[in-house]
């Protein structure tokens, strides 16, 4: 559960008294770590997030419990409560302390021995390379970074410091990627957009890319995610924003800052998408639109055009969320609507029928 020694709930009310504003029980007794409700025993830390999940901390054989603060009066005897405003990025903190950091770096330390390093190449202090990766010419990597086993970094690259890079990724050449960067594993940055030109004869010729991808800081982007280098403009990606797994984003795209971009998201190229962009799974955006900020877009939905107001959206076409739900409530009634307004034709235009 935990690579350190136990705690105790004091240690963890010292170290973020930001976000732990009050407790109650014995603050001395010691914790393995943060596991689930079913899986919660006297040594584990639960957190609730709500009036439901707190009724399941109560019950559950956690000796303790981080809680929204607002339910401090249910506290029992028996465990040990942690009280917070955000219980969430509480509970995120907490097990970012006290948890094996990922990715498991084992016993590597400093570049492996089957690494490939450029000897142009320069390396920030306790940078590590793991096994068989490949640094080119002219990179230049951080402090603190990790490349992991087996990715690929082509010439005249830059990583900025505690950027984590995980096994079996590719960055292409001349790629910018910022600090406290994460990017997990089989991911793709840098490669070339699908782009081609076409002669009478319907044969296509591949056009070459010279646009970068630059990454601003604290950005992470999901395994087998890809990320075209741009045709000739770059293809950049904001401070914060966080890309889940198997996502696509074509040549030229922009991407703004703190933006969550889920599962599966594709955008086609020259797309440009503002700050605080929010997207279910499955949300494709269409190329040369430009989205502005604070959008939020719900699951399967498609941005076909530009949205040039902050809000939620969702369908195909898009709409504003209160009447794409009104739509697809509608939907389902289509076949009976349908039959009803037959009879009615029926029962009005009879001559007709």
């Amino acid at each position: 559960m935990s690579s350190m020694p136990p705690f105790s709930a004091r240690t963890l009310l010292g170290s973020f008294s930001d976000l732990i504003c009050d407790s109650f029980g014995d603050l001395d007794r010691t914790f393995a770590g943060l596991t689930s409700f079913e899986n919660a025993k006297e040594d584990s830390v639960v957190f609730a997030l709500d009036k439901k999940s707190l009724q399941k901390a109560m019950e559950s054989k956690a000796g303790g419990v981080i809680a929204h603060v607002s339910v401090k009066d249910h506290a029992t005897d028996n465990k040990t409560w942690l009280f917070s405003k955000n219980p969430e990025l509480a509970a995120c903190m907490v097990k970012r302390k006290i948890n094996a950091p990922t990715p498991y770096r084992g016993e590597v330390e400093g570049v492996h021995q089957t690494a490939t390093i450029d000897s142009s190449a320069t390396l920030g202090e306790n940078t590590v390379v793991g096994p068989r990766a490949f640094v080119g010419k002219n990179c230049r990597i951080g402090k603190n970074c990790f490349i992991g086993m087996n990715t690929v970094i082509e010439d005249n690259t830059v990583i900025g410091d505690n950027t984590t890079v995980h096994p079996m990724v590719y960055i292409g050449h001349s790629c910018v990627i910022g600090k406290d960067c994460e990017i997990m594993p089989q991911a793709t940055v840098g490669s070339e957009g699908f782009g081609y030109a076409h002669d009478h004869l319907g044969n296509h010729y591949r056009i070459p890319h010279t646009g970068r991808v630059l990454i601003a800081d604290d950005v992470h982007i999901g395994a087998g995610t890809c990320i075209d280098r741009g045709t000739l403009n770059d293809t950049t990606i904001g401070q914060g924003t966080k890309i889940d797994n198997q996502c696509h984003l074509a040549h030229n795209s922009v991407v703004g800052k703190n933006g969550l971009i889920t599962a599966q998201f594709v955008n086609a190229g020259s797309a440009t998408i503002g700050d605080n962009f929010v997207c279910g799974g499955k949300v494709a955006v269409a190329g040369h639109t430009i989205t502005t900020n604070n959008v939020h877009v719900a699951a399967f939905s498609a941005v076909h055009k530009s949205v040039d107001k902050p809000g939620q959206y969702g369908g195909y076409p898009l709409q504003p969320i209160k009447e794409f739900f009104k739509t697809k409530a509608t939907l389902n009634h289509i076949t009976e609507m349908r039959k009803n307004i037959n009879k009615l034709m029926k029962a009005v235009f009879p001559e007709e029928s």
